[in-house]
This record gives structure tokens, C-alpha cells and sequence, in this order.
């Protein structure tokens, strides 16, 4: 934590020509277009960045083998699978078990779920304060809010990043790029944690509420779950990897078109 401390950024927020790091592009097109050898970092590489990139790889690959345990555990041990991965489905499971079982409570299935749902929060708010607009740009890229959002926190600054932080869960934006726009912006280390600690309790207490309402539907629906579990791996692989595949294509052709377009007739 001291070290990501001395990792602040130096300026309040991004909407004053003083806080602005030296290769800030203007927001009159965004996203503004990557260079071919893009990389999160100007020039050679510093060990934070590499430290930062391999954390982001390993959330990743921490995210597929949650995939892999939800069948078998959303039946079993929904708390424990809240606690280990933070999803909507165990959440939402694990207040359903706690209508029909009197010794769960509640409140114990919010605050399970808040390790899991802030777990790689703070690994993107520093790339952010590392990286700034570059990664910023890498994950709005696909996506028209996400853009508008990023050209707020530049032109807003660290306040409203924080509101974006605070309502992260509810906005139509990958939470990644909140906080990584959180940190770009210059929201400091402190506040990003209340305002994300705020925000995800918000969300774990309405997912464990609406489980709970659920009751016996919900956990018939968490045994279906695990009864099936090779199809519901295969659906969630299928959630998960189909979108970005889409994205991925959808830009080669893009580029495709743009290289059709440059061509001298």
C-alpha cells in the first residue's frame, strides 16, 4: 500500500493546463488513433510496469478459472465463491441460501462479497496513474460510452471520476476503465478506496437483497446451475470470450476498409 501511495498522482484532476502529463492528446477526437507497436508506456519499460501488466494478465486468467469453479461451487458454498470472485450470479445465490438457512445472514453475504468484487480494483486505478491516457484509450475503444466517459474524467477531472467511481457498478462502462480513468484523472490513492468500498457495497446489498427475495427460487436455480455444470461452463466461456472475439474481428475489418480507402486508384 506505501508503495502505490508514493505512486499518486501529482495534480488534483486533469482539467487545468498544469496537471496535464506532457503526452495528453486532445479530446476533439477520442479515441485518438494508437500507433502500431502500441505499448501501455512511453519508451523502455520501468519494473512498476511490468509489475502492473503482469497483474492485469493474471486477472484475466484469474477471471476463466472463476468460470470454471462456479458450477461446482454456486450450490455448495455460494458465500465462498462470492468472497473468491465477486460475480452477480454467486451474490445473488448466496442471499437466496440466507432466506432459507437462519444461521446466513446478510449482512455476512454483502461483506463476503466485497473482497471479490474489488479484488483487481486497484491494480487498474494505478495503471491509470502509470499509463494515463493510453490505457485509458485501450479499454474505451470499443465502446461509445465508454468514450464519452473518458472525455469527461479529462475534462472533469478527479470529482468526477470519483462519482464514476462511486456509481461504477451501475454505469453502462467496463468497470476497468473507471478506475484506470480514476487514476489518470488524479484521484489520489485514499479517496479511490472509500468512494470504491462505498460503491461496491451498494451493489453486493442489492444483488444479496434481490437473492433474497428470490428465496427458494434462486437456490433451485443455483442447483440447476451446478446439476449442469459442463453447459453452464460452456456458457459462461461463451459469455465471456464471444464479445471480445466480436470486438476483434469488427476492427480488423475496419482496418481492412481504412487500408482499401488509402490505397491510390
Amino acid at each position: 500500500m506505501a508503495a502505490l501511495e508514493s505512486l499518486e498522482p501529482a495534480g488534483p484532476g486533469l482539467a487545468h493546463p498544469a496537471g496535464l502529463p506532457p503526452d495528453v492528446v486532445s479530446t476533439a477526437a477520442w479515441p485518438p488513433a494508437r500507433p502500431r507497436q502500441w505499448r501501455p508506456w512511453p519508451g523502455r519499460p520501468r519494473a512498476r510496469d511490468l509489475l502492473c501488466l503482469a497483474g492485469i494478465t493474471l486477472s484475466g486468467l484469474y477471471g476463466l478459472a472463476m468460470i470454471a469453479l462456479t458450477p461446482g461451487l454456486i450450490a455448495t458454498r455460494p458465500v465462498l465463491l462470492e468472497l473468491l470472485s465477486g460475480s452477480t450470479t454467486s451474490i445473488v445465490a448466496a442471499g437466496a441460501f440466507a432466506h432459507i438457512a437462519s444461521k446466513l445472514q446478510l449482512t455476512v453475504v454483502i461483506a463476503a462479497g466485497l473482497p471479490g468484487l474489488m479484488k483487481f480494483d486497484l491494480l487498474f486505478w494505478w495503471a491509470g496513474v502509470l499509463w494515463g491516457h493510453r490505457i485509458v484509450e485501450l479499454l474505451a475503444r470499443h465502446s461509445r460510452h465508454a468514450a464519452a466517459f473518458a472525455r469527461q474524467a479529462e475534462q472533469r477531472g478527479s470529482g468526477f471520476a470519483a462519482t464514476g467511481v462511486l456509481l461504477s457498478a451501475f454505469l453502462p462502462v467496463p468497470t476497468p476503465l473507471v478506475y484506470a480513468a480514476a487514476g489518470w484523472a488524479g484521484l489520489r490513492l485514499i479517496p479511490f478506496i472509500v468512494f470504491d468500498l462505498i460503491g461496491s457495497a451498494a451493489w453486493a446489498a442489492l444483488l444479496a437483497v434481490l437473492g433474497y427475495m428470490l428465496g427458494t427460487s434462486g437456490v433451485a436455480a443455483a442447483n440447476l446451475v451446478s446439476r449442469y455444470a459442463l453447459v453452464t461452463m460452456i456458457a459462461l466461456g461463451a459469455i465471456a470470450v464471444v464479445p471480445h472475439a466480436w470486438h476483434v474481428l469488427r476492427a480488423r475489418q475496419e482496418a481492412r476498409a481504412r487500408l482499401r480507402a488509402a490505397r491510390p486508384r
